[in-house]
């Protein structure tokens, strides 16, 4: 479908539930991210992310899943304070 014809069906509205649910998703990855840093904490972190972080390994899926499911000025943004 192009953009003229869906524009045309779709008035100038914001979807609120569209964009309640994604910054759902994002919090439950950056949780989960930040929980396994936690958890892992001990471990020497040797996988580099956004502006120098360094986190383990073992929190490599769920720094991708975080990356995947919030906005990249997000995932910048909110940088954990442990």
């Amino acid at each position: 479908m192009s953009l003229e014809a869906y524009a045309s069906q779709v008035p100038d509205t914001v979807r609120t539930d569209v964009l309640s649910q994604a910054r759902l998703s994002c919090y439950k990855a950056r949780d989960a991210f930040y929980a396994c840093l936690e958890k892992e904490s001990n471990k020497k972190p040797t996988e580099i992310a956004s502006v120098g972080l360094l986190y383990p390994v073992e929190c490599k899926k769920n720094r991708e899943e975080y990356v995947k499911n919030c906005r990249p000025t997000w995932v910048i943004f909110i940088i954990p304070k442990i």
